[in-house]
């Protein structure tokens, strides 16, 4: 049986949530995946109109946290991203918080979360604007990972960047070099303006200073996290964007990791697969390697990435923002056409996804008719008794009654019994 995020929860959550105490935001996470796809939230009964196959699907949670929900809603997103993209060059570049203030992230999350966001937009597009470096108003698409390859927290922020932009005069500006930024400049502002807002919250009171940090620590620690060199990396351009895009979608939904990682669940023990950046295998790519942890480390590495309600992980800044559609079309239509694609972007199959769609009868190829709606919580309903085929039907017949289980349940194990539902969510840490 395949192991899966959801089988791991169903399984060790609520021990580990009543040991350790969770906020509400991953208690609601927690049983958003656990309740996925199962009878808890419902469903639809459809049957074939010949009498060969009852199809029970249940509905999904859409909880962003939750990977196979998050696998099914990543397809319209990097359509419609790869659409709005101008067609020129993108530029990667990858701002990372340092380990000193990982602590004063727990305890603020969401006001690091804002300091980081604002600090890497006014770093971006105060230097683009600068005409030292571009004197243009760039793209930006940024993206938030607070998670490392082994599930640590690693707070930093993905930012797909336009190799070009709209100048004061309102024409297309591209970059003149074949980089888009000197790494120290970028640097050194950033970690100022980082800095420089934290500082500022603490001054004002609206800092929650963790409990091994004195009153009067704050700016130690500020001095201390500005020793380091901070690690920021500006990749070299990719043609249109593409290449960075498809890597962001695959983070923007279904939390730090997905399904296909997992190696091996024993109940008390959790093994997943990781790439190892700083050793590469023959073709440059990361070696991939095993990672056992006790179930209690891994759902406490999980639990710390669930995002905040409310928080918007993916941002759009100057020419990519909401606002700008108009000087976004007029920079397109100065742009030369981009290339086709040499492939469609892959789609993902909904039919084991998605218990609204049309579905057909493997046999006949007849749409299945909606007979009953299942309401949350329910039990599954009763065998019916369906008509046979009439004799000298062409046909196939099957052998009593077929019942699929569209979604999934027999690979995530059986729905959850009422006495194994998580008590109410209790007070936040």
């Amino acid at each position: 049986m395949a192991v899966t995020l959801q089988g791991i929860l169903q399984t060790a959550f609520v021990p580990f949530a009543q040991a350790h105490r969770q906020p509400p935001r991953v208690w609601h996470a927690a049983r958003a995946v656990m309740r996925c796809r199962t009878a808890a939230l419902g469903g639809r009964v459809r049957h074939c109109p010949a009498g060969h196959i009852t199809a029970i699907a249940y509905n999904a949670c859409r909880h962003r946290a939750c990977p196979p929900c998050g696998r099914h809603r990543i397809g319209p997103w990097l359509d419609r991203w790869q659409q709005h993209l101008l067609p020129t060059d993108h530029f990667h570049v990858i701002f990372t918080l340092p380990s000193e203030l990982h602590e004063l992230w727990r305890w603020n999350r969401h006001a690091m979360t804002e300091v980081l966001f604002r600090a890497v937009r006014e770093t971006l597009l105060t230097l683009l604007a600068d005409p030292r470096w571009l004197g243009a108003q760039p793209g930006v698409l940024a993206a938030l990972h607070t998670w490392g390859r082994t599930l640590t927290l690693h707070p930093h922020v993905h930012c797909l960047v336009s190799g070009g932009g709209r100048d004061p005069a309102g024409q297309w500006r591209p970059v003149r070099t074949g980089f888009l930024l000197p790494v120290a400049v970028v640097r050194t502002l950033f970690r100022g303006k980082v800095l420089g807002a934290i500082e500022a919250l603490g001054a004002s009171g609206h800092l929650a200073l963790p409990p091994s940090l004195p009153a009067d620590g704050l700016r130690r620690l500020l001095r201390a996290a500005a020793r380091p060199k901070w690690n920021l990396r500006i990749v070299e351009r990719y043609p249109h964007g593409r290449g960075v895009v498809k890597y962001l979608a695959a983070y923007v939904r279904g939390g730090p990791i997905k399904d296909h990682r997992f190696v091996a669940f024993a109940g008390d023990r959790v093994t997943f697969r990781y790439g190892n950046h700083r050793r590469l295998d023959r073709d440059g790519k990361p070696h991939q390697q095993d990672l056992t942890l006790s179930v209690q480390d891994f759902l406490g590495r999980w639990s710390e990435h669930v995002a905040l309600p409310g928080v918007h992980t993916v941002r759009a800044w100057g020419l990519y923002a909401a606002r700008q559609r108009g000087a976004l079309a007029r920079c397109r239509a100065q742009l030369p056409e981009p290339p086709a694609l040499s492939a469609p972007p892959a789609r993902l199959e909904p039919r084991s996804l998605s218990p609204h769609r049309e579905q057909r009868c493997p046999v006949c190829q007849r749409p299945l008719l909606l007979t009953q709606v299942l309401p949350r919580g329910g039990l599954s309903p009763p065998a019916p008794t369906w008509p046979r085929p009439p004799a000298g039907s062409d046909q196939i017949p099957i052998a009593g009654r077929l019942h699929v289980q569209l979604a999934l349940e027999a690979a995530n194990g059986p729905a959850p019994r009422p006495h194994a539902r998580p008590p109410g969510c209790p007070v936040a840490a």
